[in-house]
């Protein structure tokens, strides 16, 4: 699908997007991000870009976990991003005005500017993973951290055919029911079955320059949390 298509399927979910989530979820995804925040271990001084932020929610668990950071994002879906303003309002009243709209794959920064960069969600929908992840990498300072946050099908094969046929018959259904787009939620789902394997992400880190790349598998593996650390002496 194009970064046109993508965009347009976005701004036509926005409104549930984040019921959604957390219903079909059985709101394991707000474990997820607790753990990359954790990970990431931010600091007051620290500057953070999330990429691909759609609705907000990685942005918010930042400015909830250390309320004086300076945390950004950008996304090319309009509404997906008005509703991501108005819950870092929420959190934190002028917050909001650091969501801007931007394409991952050229994204309007200059280098070496972030501490931390986070993607959560996203990478499976650029039509060019390896330039989405060497943005990431050019905007962030050296020994910067890099953490994704991305659907992988579970590699145990007692999950695998439970998991399969929840992508592909009830996720459809009932985002369709909820969001009246279930074309969308078939999207959703072929591009979750049709992502890279887990070794294959870390190895796109590792050729996009990163060190001490690692990945985490989350319930049971139908997630992983990765990190890479950007290449250059010095820390971030």
């Amino acid at each position: 699908m194009t970064k046109t298509g993508v965009s347009t399927l976005f701004d036509s979910i926005a409104h549930r997007y984040d019921l959604l989530n957390h219903v079909l979820s059985l709101s394991i995804d707000r474990l997820w991000r607790r753990r990359l925040i954790r990970m990431a271990e931010p600091r007051p001084e620290e500057r953070i870009l999330d990429i691909c932020t759609g609705t907000g929610d990685i942005a918010a668990a930042f400015l909830q976990a250390v309320p004086e950071i300076r945390v950004y994002g950008v996304d090319f879906s309009q509404k997906m991003l008005e509703a991501g303003r108005r819950k870092t309002a929420r959190v934190r009243p002028g917050a909001e005005k650091s969501l801007f709209p931007g394409d991952a794959l050229a994204l309007p920064l200059s280098d070496s500017t972030f501490n931390i960069t986070t993607m959560g969600f996203g990478l499976r929908n650029l039509p060019d993973k390896r330039k989405g992840i060497t943005e990431a990498a050019r905007v962030l300072k050296p020994g910067g951290r890099l953490f994704i946050l991305e659907f992988a099908p579970p590699r145990s094969s007692l999950l695998s055919v439970p998991y399969r046929f929840y992508l592909g018959r009830i996720l459809p259904i009932i985002g369709g029911i909820v969001s009246a787009n279930r074309d969308a939620y078939h999207y959703l789902a072929d591009s979750i079955h049709g992502f890279l394997r887990p070794e294959e992400v870390t190895a796109l880190l590792e050729e996009s320059g990163f060190t001490d790349v690692t990945s985490h598998p989350l319930t049971g593996g139908i997630a992983y949390l990765y990190r890479g650390i950007a290449a250059g002496s010095g820390t971030s």
